[in-house]
């Protein structure tokens, strides 16, 4: 099922543990993934010199956004109007983008230590899939939630939404797999697994962004992959497929009945999920017009947008984040932080277009679409357990797209 990877130089070895570690521990232990994140700042802290990095930065220009998102970061703590605890946190959040860095130093021109740590993710990913469907049947101690049953949502590390940005990461994973694999059962194991990942999402948890986030990643692989006849049945396998799938989905139907009744309420009540966002897209936008260039500053968000609630009351309930990354970004780093972080998007479909390997090329430009799509209504480098995947799966899929094609460089199981 996974591929036997043949024995490492001595030298490479310890990278490997770290980066399997890491892949693996992320998804379903994020505090122990933390300890194993420290253990590869520190090896490539003693390791700086005499290893090309200079090349690989020049080469790469994910790698210029991404530090210069960082750079804006760090620039606005010296201007920032927040308290300490806001703008540390975000100094820690936004640390992401860095440790993304870290990881395309580390693993370019390392494909045997990039299998080690995609395939550490995809076990993670096996791990939550089958406990979700367990949980139907068992209450299972790692489980967040505690409830059996079909029609229930069965969430099991961290909360439904991002189980379920990963999951519809995975269900890309497994489709590619399914269409790649060289032998029939391969091809069947891993379409049964696109299947009940995809389930998972639709049918096993009450959230509507893994929905979204699922389609657009297929339509994104689609995208990649076919061409002519073929891409427009595949679109319009997709789009028939993603309509049936609510009609079974109780849970997934009534959430998005719940979400077209607030957004049409939200004037009277914007306290309701899809009303709290429409809320928080009107009042940032005008806190970003006071300073529309180099904004507030680093943490500003979370006090400066207490002046343009409507009761001061309500200003802990819209001060924690907007609910979307762009109007994040500009409230704290106006449009040179928008713009900057445009770039990062664009140049992970440009990483992903010009690469030579189609593993690389077709899920680097799903993630980028999940990534384009949950910025627009979540604040995915904000979220602890999102920013990880984002800032993790980054930093490998661009190191993976640096390599030239060839079946020693492939993912395939």
């Amino acid at each position: 099922m996974f591929q036997i990877h043949p024995p490492l130089p001595t030298k490479n070895l310890w990278l490997a543990f770290l980066f399997g570690a890491l892949f693996l521990l992320f998804p379903i232990a994020a505090a122990l993934s933390n300890v194993v994140l420290l253990l590869i700042l520190i090896t490539w802290l003693v390791t700086l010199k005499g290893q090309g990095y200079g090349d690989i930065f020049k080469s790469t220009p994910v790698l210029w956004f991404l530090s210069a998102l960082y750079f804006v970061v760090l620039l606005g703590v010296t201007f920032t109007s927040s308290e300490w605890k806001w703008t540390s946190l975000h100094l820690s959040k936004y640390a992401r983008f860095f440790y993304a860095i870290v990881i395309i130093f580390l693993l370019t021109r390392r494909e045997h230590i990039q299998k080690y740590a995609f395939n550490g993710f995809v076990m993670a990913m096996m791990i939550t899939l089958s406990s979700t469907w367990l949980n139907i049947w068992f209450v299972l101690p790692w489980s967040e939630s505690k409830v059996i049953g079909w029609g229930q949502s069965h969430h099991v590390f961290g909360d439904y939404i991002t189980q379920n940005v990963m999951m519809a990461f995975f269900t890309v994973i497994a489709t590619h797999k399914s269409f790649q694999s060289p032998n029939t059962s391969l091809r069947v194991f891993w379409g049964i697994t696109a299947l009940l990942a995809a389930i998972s999402i639709t049918h096993l948890s009450e959230g509507r962004t893994g929905y979204i986030l699922l389609v657009a990643g297929l339509i994104s692989y689609a995208l990649t992959m076919a061409k002519g006849k073929w891409l427009i049945a595949s679109l319009t396998g997709i789009v028939l497929a993603a309509t049936v799938a609510l009609s079974p989905s109780s849970i997934l139907k009534s959430r998005f009945t719940q979400a077209f009744e607030e957004a049409r309420n939200h004037e009277v009540d914007n306290m309701s999920s899809i009303g709290h966002r429409l809320y928080n897209y009107k009042i940032t936008p005008q806190l970003i017009a006071e300073k529309p260039l180099f904004g507030h500053g680093t943490g500003a968000y979370h006090t400066e947008i207490c002046r343009f609630v409507g009761k001061p009351d309500w200003c802990p309930i819209f001060s924690w984040h907007p609910h979307n990354q762009f109007l994040f970004l500009g409230a704290d780093h106006g449009l040179i932080g928008i713009g900057l972080y445009v770039l990062l998007i664009l140049s992970l479909y440009r990483t992903a277009l010009k690469s030579q390997r189609l593993d690389a090329k077709v899920l680097l430009s799903a993630l980028a679409t999940i990534l384009l799509i949950d910025s627009l209504i979540n604040t995915p480098f904000w979220s602890s357990r999102e920013s990880q995947f984002f800032a993790y799966l980054i930093g490998l899929l661009v190191s993976m797209s640096q390599q030239s094609p060839s079946p020693r460089n492939s993912i395939q199981a």
